[in-house]
C-alpha cells in the first residue's frame, strides 16, 4: 500500500495533514564490524507493518514550531529535528504544530521514532506543496537517524550499510505477524549494540558471505513459509541472555504456533509468523490473557501493488 494521507482536513483557518506512521519488523538482522564512523555493517530485511503512529501537521504561523507527543515532547522528539534539518536546507522557517498520537511502543526495535520523523517530513512536504527531490528528502532523513530513510519509501526493503542503503524486495503476502512486547522492559539501542560486541566481533570477511547468502534468501522466496531461514536476528542471543523475558516470550510464541520467532531490531519486542490470519490471532489473544506480554498486536504487511512509490529512491552506495 503506498502511502497516502488518513486524512485531511481543514483546522486552525488552515489545511492540515494527517499520515500514518508504520512500524517496522526486521524479519532478519545481520550484524557485521564495527565501521570507522562508529556504526557496525548491518544487512537486514524490513518490513513496514500495520501497527502505526498517527502524525498530524497543521500551520502555526507566529508560533514556531511545536511538537506534542505522550512520550516525548518539543526539539528532543526526532520529528522535531527532522523540521530543523529540513529548515537547513530550505529559506526560511516551518511554523507548524506536530501532533504524534502514538501506537507503535517505545524503545522497542519497531522503529516508531523514526517513522514519525519521516512521517513529519512527508506532511510538511504535502502541507506546503515542496514537491522535495527523493535525494534531497533522504538527506534529511538520513542526518536525522539510521533508520529514517527506510520510512520514506512504502514496502519491504533490503538494508545495508549502517541503514542506508536500500533495495526494494517484494516478498510473499499476505505476512500474518504477532508483535509482543515484554513487560517493563525497554531497551537502549546503544546498550544492545555494546552488548553484541562484548560477545561476537565479526570480521567483514565472515560477514560479506553470509550478507550474500540472506539476501539471495530474500529475493528467492515464494511463500510465507520461504522466509523462516531468514528469520534471525545476530542482537538477539546477546539480548536474550542478559534479559530472559525475551527468549521466553519468543518461546511463548512458537508454542503458540509460529512457524518463526524472532526479536525485532534491537529489541525487546518480539515477533512471529503465523500461517494464517486465525491462529495469529488466536496467539495474540492467548499471549495477552496469560500476561506473557505486556502488549501484544497482530498485524501483517504493507506492500505497494499498483501504485508507484513517493518519488524514485536515490541510488544508494556504500560507504565507508
Amino acid at each position: 500500500m503506498p502511502r497516502e494521507p488518513v486524512e485531511t482536513t481543514q483546522s486552525c483557518n488552515g489545511r492540515c495533514v494527517e499520515l500514518a506512521a508504520p512500524a517496522k519488523v526486521n524479519l532478519g538482522l545481520l550484524v557485521g564490524p564495527l565501521r570507522a564512523d562508529g556504526f557496525h555493517e548491518i544487512c537486514s530485511l524490513m518490513v513496514p507493518v500495520t501497527l502505526a503512529d498517527l502524525v498530524k501537521v497543521e500551520p502555526a504561523p507566529g508560533q514556531g514550531l511545536s511538537v506534542e507527543c505522550e512520550v516525548c515532547r518539543g526539539e528532543a522528539n526526532l520529528a522535531a529535528r527532522i523540521v530543523r534539518a529540513l529548515e537547513r536546507r530550505l529559506p526560511g522557517s516551518y511554523e507548524v504544530r506536530v501532533t504524534i498520537r502514538k501506537r507503535v511502543p517505545e524503545a522497542s526495535g519497531l522503529g516508531g521514532g523514526s517513522s514519525d520523523a519521516a512521517t513529519t517530513l512527508l506532511a510538511i512536504e504535502r502541507l506546503f506543496a515542496l514537491e522535495l527531490p527523493a535525494k534531497l528528502r533522504y538527506e534529511i532523513a538520513q542526518e536525522v537517524g539510521a533508520d529514517v530513510p527506510f520510512f520514506l519509501w512504502p514496502g519491504p526493503q533490503l538494508v545495508m550499510g549502517k541503514g542506508n542503503v536500500l533495495k526494494d524486495v517484494e516478498v510473499p503476502d499476505p505476512l500474518h505477524i504477532v508483535v509482543a512486547v515484554p513487560a517493563d522492559l525497554r531497551l537502549s539501542t546503544a546498550d544492545v549494540y555494546r552488548w553484541r560486541d562484548e560477545d561476537a566481533q565479526p570480521t567483514l570477511e565472515e560477514f560479506a558471505p553470509r550478507t550474500r547468502r540472506f539476501t539471495l534468501g530474500a529475493l528467492a522466496a515464494q511463500r510465507p513459509q520461504d522466509l523462516a531461514p531468514l528469520v534471525t536476528n545476530d542482537l538477539e542471543g546477546s539480548v536474550a541472555s542478559r534479559r530472559p523475558a525475551v527468549a521466553g516470550l519468543k518461546r511463548a510464541l512458537r508454542e503458540a504456533g509460529a512457524f518463526a520467532a524472532a526479536m525485532s531490531g534491537s529489541g525487546p519486542s518480539v515477533f512471529g509468523l503465523f500461517a494464517d490470519e486465525e491462529r495469529a490471532r488466536a496467539a495474540r489473544d492467548e499471549l495477552l490473557s496469560s500476561s506473557r506480554a505486556a502488549r501484544a498486536f497482530y498485524v501483517t504487511d504493507l506492500q505497494p501493488k499498483e501504485e508507484a512509490p513517493r518519488g524514485r529512491r536515490p541510488s544508494s552506495k556504500r560507504d565507508g
